[in-house]
């Protein structure tokens, strides 16, 4: 009988979501491709390369729809995954026009998906129902993850790997079968591929488990092989283009946006754009955009050195933001009640669980790293709203934490 309750009431949420998510994409979604996603897809379809930037003279390139006859230059900026998804969605519908439509409709079919996998986990680390439902219904109806869903970006894909990647490693950690390793090996590469960071929270997680919890190298070595396998062809397809072994090229980019005179937390785009049109000493062959990354990640380390307390200033601002609020933000809607409400309550919770979390080894305690890991890597650059979103199952998990703790140490009642 308890199970059919839960099923059920699992039934609700997924029910519940899905209407949400389909009311909320008929008055707000993207209805056309936008920004980056847009020109690269248009710039393909005019020259065969997938590229932003559209050469205007010898030393001066810029992302824009590129016309017939124009040199588009490959791009190394942008991870690719996401774009993946688009195009295979391009050519499976034979250039769709209502292809933006289309995008969104899988997102909201991969954000059910999350909340199913999301379950998965909760059950995983608590057998109590009713605490289950509450955090699994705060991740369904999140503000910011129902939105999410119907806008051209990829934070939903984002979502939904990085869960199967939490979920996968902590059933290998409980049951050290071969296709679980191989799972968390393959959502471990399709991370790196969509967010190119990634590859350093992989490693992360490879040396927390080797050191604290399986000690065994076999598995490690069956891991890196999967990922590269994965990896490996996109590396190819930017050695073949640059001559450099290189994922994307972008450090020097965030890092200028995040850090430079105007302070904000949001980070500041038109400072790119100002540089990479005044600068007039990089040629415009297939190399410019990582030549242009290296200017861009110098001009911020000037930044920096020039004023280094302004900047750490900044960086724990940035800190405070990410759990609180942006004051300065000009994100729409950034300062609504519904968005600003559950965002500080859960960031004060789960730190209260963060705390409790860190003194234990296991998966809570390599959850909690994982977490404080984020923010600070997250702080160096520029934070901004979806950010959230990549770290709302951690917090969720940690907040179990801390209210397992009130009920057991506290007498805490529901």
């Amino acid at each position: 009988m308890k199970k059919i309750i839960i099923h059920k009431e699992l039934l609700v949420i997924l029910f519940t979501a899905l209407i949400l998510r389909i009311v909320l994409a008929n008055f707000y979604a993207d209805n056309i491709l936008r920004n980056e996603w847009n020109m690269i897809l248009h710039n393909h379809e005019i020259s065969g390369v997938f590229g932003l930037n559209v050469v205007i003279n010898e030393f001066l390139a810029l992302p824009k729809l590129a016309e017939i006859g124009d040199k588009v230059l490959p791009t190394v900026i942008i991870p690719p995954l996401y774009l993946y998804l688009i195009y295979l969605v391009k050519l499976i519908f034979n250039n769709p026009s209502n292809i933006a439509d289309i995008v969104i409709s899988i997102q909201i079919f991969l954000s059910l998906f999350s909340i199913l996998v999301f379950d998965k986990i909760i059950k995983l680390f608590s057998k109590k129902n009713s605490i289950n439902i509450i955090l699994l219904s705060i991740f369904s109806f999140f503000p910011m993850n129902v939105f999410a869903a119907s806008q051209i970006s990829s934070i939903t894909l984002q979502i939904f790997l990085i869960l199967n990647f939490f979920y996968f490693l902590f059933l290998f950690n409980y049951n050290k079968n071969i296709k679980n390793l191989l799972l968390f090996s393959f959502f471990s590469g399709l991370l790196i591929l969509i967010r190119g960071e990634f590859f350093l929270f992989y490693f992360f997680t490879i040396i927390y488990f080797f050191l604290f919890i399986e000690k065994n190298i076999r598995f490690i070595m069956i891991s890196f092989i999967v990922v590269s396998m994965l990896v490996t062809p996109y590396i190819f397809r930017n050695y073949q283009n640059f001559d450099k072994l290189v994922l994307t090229k972008s450090f020097g980019y965030n890092l200028l946006k995040g850090n430079n005179p105007s302070f904000k937390v949001e980070g500041d785009y038109e400072i790119i754009k100002k540089i990479q049109i005044s600068e007039k000493n990089i040629k415009t062959d297939n190399n410019y955009e990582i030549n242009l990354d290296n200017l861009f990640k110098e001009k911020a380390l000037e930044f920096i050195k020039e004023e280094p307390l302004s900047y750490i200033k900044l960086y724990f601002k940035k800190i405070f933001s990410f759990f609180f609020i942006d004051f300065n933000s000009t994100y729409p809607n950034y300062y609504n009640l519904m968005h600003l409400a559950p965002k500080i309550t859960l960031s004060i919770v789960s730190l209260f669980g963060t705390v409790l979390a860190i003194k234990k080894r296991g998966n809570y305690q390599f959850l909690a790293l994982y977490f404080i890991l984020s923010v600070l890597l997250f702080s160096i650059f520029f934070i901004l709203p979806r950010y959230n979103l990549i770290l709302l199952p951690i917090q969720l998990i940690l907040c179990l934490k801390c209210i397992d703790y009130l009920r057991k140490d506290r007498e805490f009642k529901f």
